[in-house]
């Protein structure tokens, strides 16, 4: 009697993102709770930016279909999609091809790449399968969406307070503002900063500072080099002048990256998938 054996090496997706906005976030009372708080969603747009998609594992053909709930759609997606597509609520990549990764992309790219002030040559740079589609390949997929609701962010509004939902009150969070033309950052969580900025802050000398903290949120999530590109990308926002706002960085839960864009990726052979999201928000927070 034989036995067959069936060896599946998995296929392993890799995405990062910043969720950016701009409301005014003031400062509110603290739930006593462990309960949702039900509250109006915020009025203000958010955007989600930069989402960098990568495959890792046996070469295959996969589908890829990108949702979005609550009337959010998006807003910019490369390569053409094969269903829905710009100011669409989705996007759908019937059969792109992963190959293993050469040297070089030997095409230019996804077309019209280059009309963009994207990084792709940093994103190119990482590790992972090509991705072939109509004809031309690439190292990745990207898309850029306005999310729909913004209820199930952990901040909240309540009756002109902010407050959050539990238990989001102890998501890690760094705080990034300036003093005398200097960067300044600290590591708290978000319960810690609900009503106040604590003291705590300290000067940032090096870049080296940041990135390290925010490794440690991306550690067994991304790859290294997928997080290099990711810092490479984002460096300059995160370090730029915080002297009116203070800026709050905290990586968005996993039901809250679901809803705003629900990731579904089928190969078409029979392999298990692993999806990892590593989604920032980075948003402004007075305490005025």
């Amino acid at each position: 009697m034989l036995t067959l054996m069936l060896l599946i090496a998995g296929l392993q997706v890799h995405e990062w993102g910043v969720v950016t906005t701009a409301p005014d976030v003031v400062s509110g009372a603290v739930p006593t709770d462990s309960e949702i708080i039900t509250a109006e969603p915020l009025q203000d747009p958010l955007d989600d930016r930069a989402p960098v998609v990568y495959f890792h594992g046996d070469p295959c053909s996969v589908t890829v279909r990108i949702s979005f709930s609550d009337m959010g759609y998006t807003t910019a997606v490369l390569p053409e999609p094969d269903e829905g597509g710009i100011n669409s609520t989705y996007a759908v990549w019937n059969n792109l091809r992963l190959t293993e990764a050469s040297d070089t992309i030997h095409t230019e790219g996804w077309v019209n790449s280059g009309e963009h002030n994207y990084p792709f040559p940093v994103w190119r740079q990482v590790d992972a399968l090509n991705v072939s589609s109509n004809g031309e390949t690439d190292r990745f997929i990207y898309y850029e969406c306005r999310p729909g609701s913004m209820g199930d962010l952990p901040f909240v509004n309540q009756s002109g307070n902010f407050s959050f939902r539990m238990p989001y009150g102890e998501i890690p969070c760094i705080v990034l503002t300036s003093s005398g033309g200097r960067p300044m950052f600290g590591v708290f969580t978000l319960a810690d900063i609900l009503t106040s900025i604590p003291k705590g802050l300290q000067f940032l000398d090096e870049p080296v500072q940041l990135e390290r903290e925010l490794w440690r949120w991306a550690d067994g999530v991304l790859n290294e080099d997928e997080f290099d590109a990711f810092w490479s990308t984002w460096e300059s926002r995160f370090l730029a002048d915080s002297s009116t706002d203070v800026m709050i960085l905290y990586r968005l839960p996993e039901e809250t990256v679901e809803r705003i864009a629900a990731l579904e990726v089928v190969p078409d052979i029979h392999t298990e998938v692993t999806v990892n999201r590593f989604i920032i928000a980075e948003l402004p927070y007075r305490t005025e």
